[in-house]
């Protein structure tokens, strides 16, 4: 299945030069074509350095400046993609007037040298606007992503909720490879700067295996909350050894929420493992178990990694639940497939809960549940492959719940 996917994506790596190759370095006049065909096989054997060198440690840099291979090759083909729209209206607009003053008067000799000086102008203007946009493109996208990501404030309304709340949450945070000690340090410090009541962790925080980033996992033993810090585990964690992962954010002062609950003063929190532990068949999420004595009297709040979760549970015990992983597609327009994979994408949503059996609604009684669900997925902290993000931002999420 991996080497399938891997197959996949370097089809399309390679699709996306062939277009650039064809709509700009053939006939620029910018860059000689012996130096355009340079660039896309330094770019070709950067995305296949990435794969043969997997395993081999790095610094974080030197895996961003190799990974930084497939984010200029997005980035060009994005910026060809534009122009040529831009380029589509241009001309769609040109052979509408063309026809129109064709109906008024003939086409003289002085009229075709205009028409001839315009296609050289309009060739320049697009090798430049495509040299613009990919610079523009390229550098947004990396400072997305390693940026420090802004606050995001959400006001939630809980019924029943006695005191106002406030609940700092980060998700996908992927430390690893790519991000290290000094992003998660910038990250502990602006949570801590909200002095929130309560802060929570939901998924991919751990990016590789436990024995190469205990260091850079170590500022999380900074968080402060006045009522604690609740973790639970995403897909990424399974990939690189959940157990030992887990078992070393237990020495960094984190509640793990493994199909469990705990009761605070003015509410309930639980947490669900990941849907990773169907496919690894270990430590399997179990709704039941998390909500295993919950208070009814008190709000409940359930976190768990993947939104698509929700999709497939009955989650009407609970007034809000709290989900990552889908980087709100990371790159557009990728956010569709996030979609069509999750269901959800990013942001607050409100849910209608009927009875389920079999995963089907009963018609015959559908019965609406007294308590109503919201749906919170976050965007996240970090990202996950090349260090990019377009047009899906990065966020910690500063909860008011009313």
């Amino acid at each position: 299945m991996i080497l399938v996917f891997v197959g996949v994506v370097f089809v399309v790596l390679n699709a996306m030069k062939v277009y650039v190759y064809m709509r700009f370095f053939r006939h620029s006049v910018l860059l000689p074509k012996w130096a355009g065909i340079g660039i896309l096989v330094a770019l070709a054997l950067g995305e296949i350095a990435l794969l043969v060198l997997k395993d081999v440690r790095f610094s974080h840099w030197q895996y961003l400046m190799i990974s930084s291979c497939l984010v200029l090759t997005l980035t060009l083909f994005m910026a060809c993609v534009a122009v040529d729209m831009i380029r589509l209206g241009v001309n769609l607009y040109g052979k509408i007037q063309s026809v129109d003053s064709k109906k008024t008067s003939p086409v003289s000799l002085e009229q075709n040298d205009i028409n001839t000086n315009r296609r050289t102008f309009l060739s320049k203007c697009k090798d430049y606007g495509v040299a613009g946009l990919f610079l523009l493109f390229s550098f947004t996208g990396f400072y997305a992503a390693l940026a420090l990501p802004p606050i995001r404030e959400v006001r939630v309304k809980i019924p029943h909720l006695k005191t106002k709340k406030s609940i700092a949450m980060i998700s996908d945070v992927h430390i690893g490879k790519n991000l290290g000690r000094a992003f998660l340090e910038g990250i502990v410090e602006k949570i801590n700067a909200l002095e929130a009541d309560i802060v929570v962790i939901v998924g991919d925080l751990a990016d590789d295996k436990i024995e190469y980033i205990k260091d850079d996992l170590e500022p999380l033993k900074w968080l402060k909350s006045k009522d604690g810090v609740y973790y639970v585990a995403g897909n990424h964690e399974y990939y690189h050894g959940l157990d030992s992962i887990v078992e070393h954010l237990h020495t960094l002062n984190l509640n793990i929420l493994h199909n469990a609950n705990i009761e605070l003063e003015e509410l309930n929190i639980a947490g669900v493992s990941d849907l990773a532990g169907v496919r690894f068949k270990h430590l399997e999420p179990d709704l039941e178990s998390a909500k295993k004595g919950l208070n009814p009297n008190k709000p409940s709040i359930l976190l768990s990694h993947q939104p698509k979760f929700v999709y497939e549970n009955d989650v009407s015990d609970f007034d809000l639940v709290l989900c990552g992983h889908t980087h709100a597609g990371q790159v557009f327009p990728l956010s569709l497939l996030v979609w069509l994979d999750q269901h959800y994408v990013y942001g607050l949503y409100d849910i209608t809960h009927k009875d389920i059996e079999s995963k089907k609604v009963i018609k015959d009684s559908m019965r609406f549940k007294p308590r109503q669900t919201q749906l919170y997925v976050s965007s996240g902290v970090g990202f996950w492959g090349p260090a990019i993000r377009f047009l899906a931002p990065s966020e910690i999420v500063l909860f008011r719940l009313e």
